[in-house]
């Protein structure tokens, strides 16, 4: 063999051994875990069912987490069997402010780099709406049922009592400051999916912190989601954006994600305190490559999992953010229809809209309806309707707003890519929309959604 021969070799052995070595994984899943409150106790088991498969050369599996009683940032790698410190900040952070996520995510591309990225808030969630904390004990809970700070410790669901009073104290906190899991650490854990009918009974509510009384607001998110594209991803979106917290698929949370991610993963209605099933998912990833698209999916699949069995009130939704703005211009055209019937029987019209309301699915915030449901709905009291008028005007007015509806029902079914639901929510389609039936709140004003879509117009005087 000639020299030039052995040299070509050489050089071909050591690029592909320097390919290997630096080669970087599939995904980088970052969980941003917000746990200065109820919710302490069931991050750490989130966290023993993530170490029982790891990182490995496919997948990051990174955490950031607030405890309780720990001051500054604590970055967490999750390995085999491990959960293993990778940086601790002495550093005045709450966990609830543009900067900390931001902060975080750079941590997480720029020292684990992956193919895809993939940002998931653990937390207390309210929807859209912006709430005024009370100072009152147990906001997250007593918040996602609407009780008071008096009925918050005892709820019933199911006709079953359950009294929450499940937060791990600081003390027992100490042992995973790094912490390597052996079999007396996870006896109460030994089986993720076997767990306590009180935790499977505990509501979990964006990054609520119950120390600070503070939390990321819904322009604050978008601020967050903007920096991390620009500045962190360098103009790249999230893969997916996911949300293991409560009411958080809405349109109005997609509308506004939606220029920084492909995908969203969220509940349209209150998630159960021990939340994702992340033992089934990142098996399902730890080997091979999947694709956004596919990451989305499993997220709702392994959810429907483990849940069905369990409750009936659960939901779960990944929606292609790419199409939201369809459903947006369908809204639109949807009210513009609306309000040429109202210009011929406005009171008919009113009626129709107050029908379908009430008929239509709605969520522990009674605030939030399936939008696709209310469409549905919406159709029903038309085609009910157009025998009994004589009206030909009106009635080829109604005909129009049901083929807008149709068109409108069509644009979410193509933007909600996969659902799940248990029997008490089996009409739920994926997307929540707000719809009080009274003032709007002055929050929801703010939102990118009511400014760039003419939904405000149908909501604002519906039941006036």
């Amino acid at each position: 063999m000639s020299i030039k021969s052995r040299l070509f070799i050489a050089l071909f052995i050591s690029i592909t051994s320097f390919n290997h070595i630096f080669s970087i994984a599939d995904w980088t899943i970052l969980i941003y875990v917000q746990a200065k409150n109820n919710l302490s106790r069931f991050a750490t088991q989130n966290l023993y069912s993530m170490a029982k498969i790891g990182s490995n050369n496919n997948l990051n599996i990174l955490v950031q987490w607030y405890q309780p009683g720990k001051d500054g940032v604590w970055r967490y790698q999750i390995l085999k069997d491990e959960i293993k410190l990778d940086t601790y900040l002495p550093i005045n952070s709450d966990g609830t402010n543009v900067k900390d996520l931001v902060d975080s995510m750079e941590w997480a591309v720029n020292k684990y780099p992956a193919k895809n990225n993939f940002l998931i808030l653990w937390n207390h969630g309210v929807g859209i709406i912006d709430p005024i904390w009370h100072r009152r004990s147990g906001f997250g809970l007593g918040y996602g049922l609407g009780l008071s700070g008096q009925e918050f410790n005892e709820v019933v669901i199911n006709n079953q009592n359950i009294v929450e009073n499940q937060v791990i104290n600081s003390n027992d906190q100490e042992q995973f400051f790094p912490i390597k899991i052996d079999d007396d650490l996870t006896q109460a854990f030994n089986n993720s999916q076997d767990f306590d009918y009180l935790t499977l009974n505990q509501h979990r509510g964006i990054l609520f912190n119950e120390q600070s009384r503070s939390y990321l607001n819904n322009e604050e998110l978008l601020e967050a989601l903007k920096q991390i594209k620009e500045n962190v991803l360098k103009g790249k979106k999230l893969d997916i954006f996911g949300m293991d917290a409560c009411l958080m698929s809405m349109i109005e949370i997609g509308y506004l994600a939606r220029g920084y991610a492909k995908y969203m993963v969220s509940s349209q209605e209150v998630e159960l305190a021990y939340g994702w099933n992340y033992l089934d998912l990142f098996t399902a990833i730890s080997s091979g490559t999947t694709t956004p698209i596919d990451m989305a999916k499993g997220c709702v699949l392994t959810y429907h999992n483990f849940y069905q069995n369990k409750i009936d009130f659960y939901t779960q939704s990944a929606v292609d953010l790419d199409q939201l703005d369809s459903v947006k211009t369908s809204i639109n055209n949807i009210i513009l229809k609306i309000n040429e019937a109202k210009k011929i029987s406005l009171s008919q019209v009113k009626n129709f809209i107050k029908y379908a309301r009430r008929a239509s699915t709605q969520f522990t915030n009674k605030s939030y309806i399936d939008l696709y449901s209310f469409y549905f709905e919406l159709i029903k009291q038309i085609d009910g309707n157009l025998c009994l008028t004589s009206n030909q005007l009106f009635k080829n007015s109604l005909l129009n707003l049901k083929s807008e509806l149709l068109i409108g029902m069509k644009s979410i079914e193509n933007a909600v890519i996969a659902k799940t639901s248990g029997k008490k929510f089996a009409n739920a389609c994926g997307l929540s929309i707000y719809f009080p039936t009274g003032s709007v709140e002055q929050s929801y004003l703010q939102t990118s959604f009511v400014k760039d879509s003419l939904w405000l117009d149908l909501i604002k005087d519906a039941f006036v």
